[in-house]
């Protein structure tokens, strides 16, 4: 006669064993040292106790038995190069583009963004971020007046918002006489005046807003 073979998940047999250890303890711990043992009390079951000690036999002499080829070694490593954690400046590849335009009253103004430019707290031009400025400096008209303005977020004193601001213009306006000798610039940094963005919102940090706020400004006539 076969018998049909009660398939348990390893975890529930587990889960069994331990609650009918736990309940024997409890059972143990409030009866009368003196009494007899009552019957009353859980028992794991002896047929899910063997089948947990088996599936953990084969789970031990499966890891046992696994080898680690070099071949595997190798997929589940990664060499750490320091090339590939930087990335050269592509204002195209970038979800906040490097700059944004508006036309106003025969004048163009050209938003240039700071987090592209410069690195956090600094003033100095990347070899790409001076190239992207020179590309700016061809689309500006002959001997025209151009005004290079300076702008941070709220972060920091005024004092220091105030100086880094004027060091980005001053960085973005040499690049362009360098380029254009033909320019008239005048180079202004307003610190954290005149934000274009909430720097807070509903009381706490908008870090988005702070982004949009970090910007240098150029403007420019349009004929």
């Amino acid at each position: 006669m076969s018998v049909a073979r009660r398939v348990v998940p390893l975890t529930t047999a587990l889960a069994l064993l331990m609650s009918g250890a736990s309940a024997g303890v409890a059972a143990a711990s409030t009866q009368d040292p003196s009494a007899a043992p009552s019957s009353g009390v859980a028992e794991p079951d002896p047929e899910l106790v063997e089948e947990a000690d088996a599936d953990l036999a084969d789970d031990t002499e499966r890891i046992e038995a696994a080898e680690t080829s070099a071949e595997m070694a190798a997929d589940a490593t990664t060499d750490l190069r320091a090339a590939d954690s930087t990335f050269a400046l592509r204002p195209e590849d970038s979800t906040t583009s490097l700059e944004r335009e508006r036309e106003d009253e025969g004048e163009k103004v050209v938003t240039l963004t700071s987090d592209l430019l410069f690195d956090f707290g600094k003033a100095t031009l990347s070899p790409d971020a001076k190239a992207a400025v020179a590309d700016l400096a061809t689309e500006i008209p002959q001997d025209a007046t151009v005004r290079v303005d300076g702008y941070t977020d709220s972060v920091g004193s005024d004092a220091f918002n105030a100086r880094l601001s004027t060091k980005r213009a001053n960085a973005v306006a040499d690049v362009l006489a360098a380029e254009r000798p033909d320019l008239t610039l005048t180079v202004a940094g307003h610190g954290e005046a005149d934000p274009v963005a909430e720097n807070e919102a509903g009381g706490a940090d908008n870090p988005a807003g702070r982004a949009l706020n970090r910007r240098v400004e150029v403007t420019y006539p349009t004929a």
